[in-house]
């Protein structure tokens, strides 16, 4: 099984690196194509401040990225304790909920959701929390996920409830990106950068995948891209069925990070405003000392358009400057670094949402059609929206195909 299979994988994110590296481990000649001029996809390293790395997408390592830290071992990358009280988001002043009354929120939405509701909206409202509790627990969910809780799926609750409390979390040294560039390392002359895919051609004997300066033929493809850019590659024949529509079906949320330089070292913090919908960390550096910037992290597209969405970063600077008086921070709002994904023509979204309106359907989006085969974060079920979602999804998608060839 798969030796001498020729596969395009689509896509040089984590997802797609996953499936190549799966692939090339089972004996498959693998070329993977990748829109951007670097490697990753959402996961995206990049230096800031006097020495320091940030991350403008993905993140947060949790305790069960088991797939993610098995990679991070194998190539000699240290995962760095970031401190950040990840599930332990505060607020303050006016706002402010305190230990205990947080504890009974937390308490609640672990028992369940409550019958009937179909929107987290409704289930946090029928938990007949105080009200500065139900206004932190509503925030927290649309924050997260990037998408108003009145049009998220009640799932979500339970997904949310994982995340809430005491433990740690984790980033690799010198960047999440590492990860991407050490598989893409490893694949070599596989990896062709600036090539994004315009046209693909598929049968049962195999596909014919066509960028602006070639056309490769193999045996299948890996599809390991977001559902907007999917949508505008021409398939001949056009995506029909279930799945296609599955795909089209698909909802991002909308998320925006806003870096903003330390004058004045600080501990590990995660205080979140209610009224600004955003929430702010600072976290330890690889060093294990206070890293020199903090975060602040918005989602949904009200919420960034009401910071100023991408045009106008002093309304959000001074929004978390008025939130972090605890914090010497730069004031000058030429000095942050504004990430929104949005405005990303290979994503235009952050991660997938648990739509109530447009439901995430987990089993259609893993069916193969014929020798395509499809990966991303928004295929990996209960790991959607995650960096361990997509790196799960790329190894689903290759084994699917490896079982398919004979």
């Amino acid at each position: 099984m798969g030796g001498g299979t020729r596969v395009v994988v689509v896509g040089a994110g984590f997802a797609g690196l996953a499936a190549a590296d799966a692939l090339r481990a089972r004996g498959a000649e693998v070329t993977v194509l990748e829109a951007r001029d670097r490697v990753g996809g959402r996961v995206w390293s990049v230096p800031f401040g006097d020495g320091a790395v940030v991350e403008r997408g993905a993140e947060f390592i949790l305790p069960d990225y088991d797939v993610m830290r098995s990679l991070a071992a194998r190539f000699d990358i240290p995962l760095i304790l970031k401190g950040t009280p990840y599930g332990r988001r505060t607020t303050i002043g006016e706002e402010a909920v305190g230990d205990a009354d947080l504890e009974t929120a937390f308490e609640r939405v672990r028992r369940g959701a409550p019958a009937g509701a179909a929107s987290v909206g409704e289930a946090i409202t029928a938990l007949a929390l105080a009200p500065r509790q139900e206004a932190l627990l509503r925030t927290r969910v649309a924050i997260s996920n990037g998408h108003p809780v009145d049009d998220l799926d009640v799932s979500v609750l339970a997904e949310s409830a994982s995340t809430f409390g005491d433990f740690d979390n984790w980033t690799l040294a010198g960047g999440n990106m590492r990860l991407a560039d050490a598989l893409a390392e490893e694949l070599g002359d596989a990896v062709r950068l600036a090539s994004p895919v315009r046209r693909i051609r598929w049968s049962e004997a195999g596909v014919s995948v066509a960028t602006d300066e070639a056309e490769l033929d193999a045996d299948a493809a890996v599809i390991a891209i977001p559902t907007a850019p999917l949508g505008e590659i021409e398939f001949d024949p056009p995506l029909e069925g279930a799945t296609a529509s599955a795909l089209r079906a698909v909802t991002y949320g909308q998320n925006s990070k806003l870096f903003i330089r330390l004058l004045a070292a600080a501990p590990p913090s995660a205080i979140m405003s209610v009224a600004g919908h955003f929430w702010t960390y600072t976290q330890l550096g690889t060093d294990g000392e206070p890293a020199p910037f903090l975060v602040s992290y918005s989602g949904t597209r009200a919420a960034i358009e009401a910071l100023g969405g991408g045009e106008a970063p002093e309304l959000w600077v001074a929004a978390t400057l008025a939130l972090r008086t605890d914090l010497d921070l730069d004031p000058d709002p030429a000095a942050a670094l504004l990430s929104s994904w949005d405005e990303d023509p290979w994503v235009r979204g952050s991660y997938s949402a648990r739509s109530l309106a447009s439901p995430i359907r987990d089993a259609d989006l893993q069916r193969p059609l014929g020798p395509l085969f499809f990966a991303g974060e928004h295929t990996a079920g209960a790991w959607h929206g995650l960096m361990e979602g997509a790196l799960r999804s790329g190894r689903r998608a290759a084994e699917q195909l490896l079982e398919s060839r004979p």
